[in-house]
């Protein structure tokens, strides 16, 4: 256990040192794509690091559904009515892409049927790497075609939003700017010291300090059982075996609880922050030097590049729909039709502040339809 504690602090320790650098260099996403790309470089450099232990996944998947879970409100339900026909149209999309675009590979590449399925899913990397050790498929070519389209599109889709949005921010008051804390409390403070006399202002600040240490303890109080609702609900949908279930299971008991009327609390931004550092060292954790000499060996770039522009353009064509049949914002549709995974691209929802309820949902959709209908289209195929 000591040394699994040692080996996540060192994971983390690159991990922030990447957000360090990006955050310098004023690079969007830094806690994300500063990891991604600080590790990765030292994975591909062959640095003996550990790998992220497997707890880590579920960990940061249930903070990120206790953030999005606290989105849904009264309010939020109604919206998701309005989410039938986006998600007919994601899950349609990403079915016609993954048997296409496998067909298409397997004819015109060395890859077999089943491996160029496999690698053109947009179904998750855990998830598709389980089906492929099932079906005998080219497991080290669906990891790195997977992992190269994910780590392309986290890299790139924050560039796009901020060539995107920068006509916006000038309008729009909730472009990112942090929210300003309210600080004439000490000088109303410092004006009723100067009419009180010794006893009275003795009195106001042991007064103020028993309700501060109150309100903390409050705060912490129901910080402590929001994590353990969501931590509750995740761990029981992993248990049942839902994709991504630690995310979803975490998600579905905060909102729940949020509609019943508790006052269910969200990770603050520093452990937002560290959260994005989690994914970054899972994303990272299928890089290394076999992977780069993969990616740039002539029989793989050709499928690597056809499918990660089919894909990536395909997706834009889908988000502009989306876009103007929804009325959503594009960055929003945009994200939610990402081929970049997940947790990644929820990430980034919350991080640019669009609807990370919204996004996380349809990936869910496309996550579970993929899911579902592979194994059993491998069934025949087999």
């Amino acid at each position: 256990m000591l040394n699994l504690l040692q080996d996540l602090f060192i994971l983390f320790f690159f991990g922030i040192c990447g957000w360090a650098l990006f955050t310098l260099l004023r690079l969007p996403v830094a806690a994300l794509l500063g990891t991604i790309t600080f590790i990765g470089i030292l994975r591909i450099l062959e640095f003996p690091l550990p790998f992220a232990p497997n707890f880590l996944l579920p960990l940061v998947q249930v903070f990120l559904g206790l953030y999005v879970g606290t989105k849904v409100t009264r309010d939020t339900v109604r919206q998701l009515k309005t989410m039938v026909l986006p998600a007919i149209i994601i899950v349609f999309w990403a079915l016609s892409v993954v048997f296409l675009l496998g067909i298409f590979l397997a004819r015109i590449t060395p890859l077999d049927p089943i491996t160029s399925i496999l690698s053109s899913s947009m179904g998750g990397l855990p998830e598709m790497t389980v089906i492929a050790l099932a079906t005998n498929a080219e497991i080290a070519v669906i990891i790195v075609m997977q992992t190269f389209r994910m780590v392309v599109t986290a890299l790139a889709f924050p560039f796009i939003l901020k060539v995107w949005m920068k006509g916006k921010c000038e309008e729009e008051s909730e472009c990112g700017a942090p929210l300003q804390k309210q600080g004439d409390s000490q000088e109303k403070f410092k004006e009723k010291i100067a009419v009180m006399n010794l006893q009275t202002c003795l009195k106001s600040r042991l007064y103020s300090y028993l309700h501060n240490a109150n309100q903390l303890l409050h705060s912490a109080g129901w910080n402590i059982l929001s994590l353990v609702i969501g931590g509750s609900g995740g761990f029981l949908f992993l248990y049942l075996g839902v994709p991504a279930g630690a995310m979803v299971g975490s998600m579905f008991f905060i909102a729940s609880a949020s509609l019943m009327g508790v006052p269910v609390t969200p990770p603050s931004p520093r452990v937002f922050g560290l959260m994005l550092v989690g994914v970054g060292l899972m994303v990272s954790d299928n890089i290394s030097s076999s992977t780069m000499a993969t990616i740039l060996s002539g029989n793989l770039l050709i499928p690597i590049i056809v499918s990660t522009v089919l894909i990536f353009l395909s997706s834009l064509l889908v988000a502009f729909l989306i876009h103007k049949l929804m009325g959503w914002d594009f960055p929003t549709s945009f994200l939610a039709a990402a081929p970049g995974g997940f947790t990644v691209m929820t990430s980034l929802a919350i991080k640019y502040k669009k609807d990370p309820l919204r996004v996380s949902m349809l990936h869910l959709c496309r996550l579970l339809a993929l899911k579902s209908v592979v194994p059993f289209v491998f069934m025949f195929l087999i």
